[in-house]
């Protein structure tokens, strides 16, 4: 009966062993899928925050590409390019010519200069043009000295003026240039193409 009992005793020990190791197991497992659990909401949360991340990336350039398109328009204005020239146009011989544009109608007190291929081709039209002009009236404007002659500059609602004395040897009075506002001339380059205007003898001045 002793060895019998053992024999139980054992068996009855065995069982509390296997019972406690599926216990253990399971308790294993739980932890487990706790953990992993874990992991997946920290990869999904740095996957988040990369996405945001790419997102506000992806959104600067973007501004930065708008506003290199937005300043594009501002930067496109190159200007009037001179050219050297010697065109006789009746009252006036011009030392320099606009790149792209040629005289287009000549008149005894004015001379009208127009970009290649212009539309309007009156010499009596004056809008979008050039037009160069003698008279003896007193010059007018704010004065900018170049080469020792003052030029007179002023500005109209769409046109700017600037104006010159002729040179000793030349018909007495003002020779003036007129130019729209709008075609990418300024001052500086209309002073430059006005220094080069030699009034000749057919110049007739204009009445005003």
């Amino acid at each position: 009966m002793t060895e019998l009992t053992e024999l139980l005793n054992r068996a009855s020990e065995l069982d509390g062993e296997s019972t406690s190791f599926d216990d253990d197991l399971a308790r294993g497992r739980a932890a487990l899928r706790r953990r992993r659990a874990r992991g997946a909401i920290r990869i999904g949360s740095v996957a988040a925050v990369g996405v945001i991340a790419a997102g506000i990336v992806g959104s600067s350039a973007l501004e930065r590409e708008r506003d290199n398109h937005s300043a594009t328009p501002d930067q496109r204005n190159d200007g009037v390019q001179l050219v050297a020239a010697d065109a006789d146009a009746g009252p006036y011989t011009f030392g320099k010519l606009p790149e792209g544009w040629e005289v287009q109608g000549v008149l005894p007190s004015a001379v009208v200069i127009a970009p290649v291929g212009f539309k309007d081709q009156s010499p009596y039209s004056f809008l979008g043009k050039l037009v160069i002009m003698y008279d003896q009236n007193p010059p007018s404007g704010d004065v900018t000295s170049v080469n020792g002659r003052d030029f007179y500059s002023r500005g109209d609602s769409d046109h700017t003026t600037v104006q010159v004395a002729t040179r000793p040897g030349e018909p007495e009075g003002i020779v003036s240039v007129q130019y729209p506002d709008s075609t990418g001339w300024d001052t500086e380059t209309m002073i430059e193409f006005l220094d080069a205007v030699q009034v000749n003898e057919s110049a007739e001045p204009g009445l005003g």
